[in-house]
């Protein structure tokens, strides 16, 4: 008899058949656990969550919606989860949209992308009926929460009405076809630097994404995760499913305050993250290490920590650092950061805790992961390498070697929805211009220099790139956060900064617990002219705004960078060549 291939070598098509294989595999192990009612959590096996897919399938099919584009908007739950999987398992196309968009930017959404049904939270559901003269008659509307609104029916309302239906011998969701190449899912991109797009991604795209990121980060059955950042953005959306596909279990925090309190109670194997996530909790561990002495200590300084990772005690770390692993919840064995640029020495210091930090890089058009490291290289100061059966090349690389990434693979999407001129614009024969700059090294591990859209460019040709003074900037404790910009003058091109300054951390430096705006300007002006001493001239940074209101950013953290859009600043001033 065949034995049944591993999780990490099965070969799918659609996500209907990760769900097929995993419930028939192994019936009762757990997919999805939840918040218990006894103190531990509740285990939803793969069975169920198949019966609960194909009930609730049957019940959107009986209300025709075959073939729709169906929304779903909420905080992150299993409802969601269940609604998503109803959806791309046979029923139409899944519309993950932001539950922060105002109403009339989800209803001009929702028309742009021909919904024929959204599934809600109790929040998005007020906020679509306070503008419920806007609505179009034939949008149906269904609730992610348990308790019913109106007349509007539960997830778990419809579930039931499926189980009706295929007891009474409805098996036309059970046994529909699921064309691998049409359109499973339409994510809207963040738009931070144009207005959002809609990414048409197949079945094929999304299942070869899986199949080549479970391999690169040898996840396995006994994996878990919980999903913190929203559900609507293909990063998580997609680490969500890589679970799913490995067989493990996924587990779902509601909100950013809840954290803590979630990474205790669900205790993952693998956290995915954001770079802001990362560096908040890094500040708070190094606040915390601080004030210990004797062996903990030795740790922050690197001397302790770079001996035990040259003789791999991976265990001993834990036990020294055990505090640390305890908040993630004591079973932790690797995090997965991506969405934006990650200081290297962040990463360096979680490994000397025992958590290795594994980079990638991808876009929302590739599925989106394109790159990534591995557990047995886990770089930190790179983005890795490409995934097997995807091709990445450079074209018109500077004298640096840095050029723009260009992908081709099963990984690239469809297009962009309605856009036949956008698509044409970034597919071009076969690859896909991703916009982002960057190299390979040596080694052929690759590096990101930032977006092209983003580039500086001067009058004498020199190109600037934002992210990298960013970077330097954001390192220093009196900064918060930092926007770099160009600014047009006297016919060139030079360089600008926002900074939110960290008043915390300047009363510490200053010891006064009273600021003023001199004091506050005195120190981000410090900042500022240590770095234009290190910098060449083109690069120098000419004028500062200083704002107490913190960067827009985006679902995964990014920040936006319309200035058009920003809050004008507290106050600004100009540096001088004579402060480097």
């Amino acid at each position: 008899m065949a034995q049944d291939p591993g999780p990490r070598q099965l070969q799918v098509q659609t996500i209907k058949s990760i769900l097929q294989f995993n419930a028939g595999r192994n019936p009762g192990a757990p997919a999805l656990l939840l918040r218990g009612a006894d103190g531990a959590p509740e285990r939803v096996s793969y069975r169920k969550l198949l019966n609960a897919v194909n009930r609730l399938g049957t019940a959107l099919l009986h209300r025709g919606l075959g073939g729709a584009n169906i929304a779903v908007v909420g905080k992150n739950s299993a409802d969601w989860c269940r609604a998503f999987l109803a959806v791309v398992c046979g029923t139409g196309a899944a519309v993950p949209v932001d539950r922060e968009m105002t109403a009339d930017s989800m209803l001009h959404l929702f028309r742009f992308a021909s919904v024929k049904a959204v599934f809600a939270d109790r929040k998005t559901l007020d906020k679509l009926l306070s503008e419920e003269k806007k609505l179009f008659k034939k949008l149906q509307l269904f609730v992610l929460d348990e308790e019913q609104a109106g007349d509007f029916p539960t997830v778990l309302q419809l579930t039931e009405e499926g189980e009706s239906l295929i007891d009474e011998g409805d098996d036309t969701f059970l046994h529909r076809t699921i064309d691998p190449d049409a359109m499973a899912v339409l994510v809207f991109t963040s738009g931070t630097t144009d207005r959002a797009k809609g990414v048409m991604l197949s079945n094929r795209n999304l299942c070869s994404d899986l199949m080549l990121v479970s391999r690169r980060a040898d996840l396995t059955q006994q994996d878990s995760t919980l999903c913190v950042l929203p559900l609507h953005h293909a990063y998580q959306l997609t680490t969500m499913l890589l679970i799913l596909y490995v067989g493990g279990a996924v587990s779902f925090c509601p909100g950013l305050r809840s954290v803590s309190r979630d990474l205790s109670y669900y205790s993952p194997t693998v956290f995915v993250t954001v770079p802001l996530m990362l560096e908040k909790m890094h500040k708070k561990i190094f606040e915390q290490l601080s004030k210990q002495s004797g062996i903990q200590r030795a740790f922050t300084t690197g001397r302790l920590s770079s001996l035990l990772e040259r003789f791999d005690w991976a265990d001993f770390r834990r036990f020294v650092f055990k505090l640390i692993h305890r908040a993630f919840g004591g079973r932790l064995r690797m995090i997965i950061c991506g969405a934006a640029p990650l200081n290297p020495d962040i990463a360096r210091d979680f490994a000397s805790f025992g958590l290795p930090v594994l980079l990638g890089y991808g876009l929302t058009e590739c599925s989106p992961i394109v790159t990534c490291n591995s557990l047995a290289h886990p770089l930190p100061d790179s983005v890795g390498r490409p995934l097997d059966d995807v091709s990445v090349r450079i074209i018109d690389p500077d004298e640096n070697g840095s050029g723009e990434l260009c992908v081709k693979g099963p990984v690239v999407m469809l297009g962009y929805y309605k856009n036949k001129k956008a698509t044409a614009a970034v597919l071009r024969d076969g690859w896909f211009h991703t916009g982002d700059l960057g190299y390979c090294d040596a080694d052929g591990n690759y590096h990101i220099t930032g977006r092209s859209k983003n580039v500086i460019v001067t009058k004498g040709g020199k190109n600037i790139y934002p992210e990298e003074l960013e970077a330097y900037l954001n390192n220093d404790p009196v900064v918060l956060e930092s926007l770099i910009f160009g600014e047009a003058k006297d016919g060139d091109e030079t360089v600008a900064v926002e900074v939110v300054p960290d008043e915390d951390a300047i009363r510490e430096k200053t010891g006064k617990e009273e600021l003023s705006s001199d004091d506050v300007q005195k120190a981000v002006h410090d900042v500022i002219r240590r770095l234009n001493r290190i910098l060449p001239n083109y690069k120098t940074i000419r004028r500062v705004q200083i704002r107490r209101e913190k960067l827009a950013r985006n679902g995964t953290q990014k920040v936006t960078r319309h200035k058009e859009e920003a809050d004008p600043p507290d106050e600004s001033f100009n540096t001088k060549e004579t402060s480097k």
